[in-house]
């Protein structure tokens, strides 16, 4: 019977001993990545004709705010860029692609934070 005891004692004893490990990996849980969303690409629009009340046709010149407008390079839908402007007053930033082509992206307010001009920037583009 005593036998019995000691292997129930150094088997609870043993499984407390591994609870820890994953209490710490559990806290320790990386960040999630920070998203954007895109507000403009600039040089990039869409022109449509509006007819009004007199008959006359008036363009209206719209920014373009798609992301199939982005010129990308890499097959994975990865954007290469370089921080070009931070507004932290309306959370909006300004990337330079490796293309040439101006982003605007709002981005949460937390994520502008240790965000400096000319900094890489990298981001994967949603499937479509």
């Amino acid at each position: 019977m005593r036998l019995i005891s000691r292997l129930i004692l150094g088997t609870a004893l043993g499984l407390i001993g591994l609870v820890p490990p994953y209490v710490m990996a559990a806290e320790q849980t990386p960040k999630p990545l920070p998203s954007a969303q895109l507000v403009t690409v600039e040089g990039a629009s869409s022109t449509y004709y509006l007819i009004d009340y007199d008959g006359r046709i008036i363009p209206a010149v719209v920014p373009s705010q798609s992301i199939g407008d982005i010129q990308q390079t890499s097959p994975d839908s990865t954007v290469h860029a370089t921080l070009a402007a931070v507004d932290s007053m309306t959370n909006r930033v300004k990337v330079v692609t490796r293309a040439g082509q101006t982003l605007v992206l709002s981005m949460a307010p937390e994520a502008l934070q240790g965000l400096q001009i000319g900094d890489p920037v990298q981001f994967v583009l949603p499937a479509p």
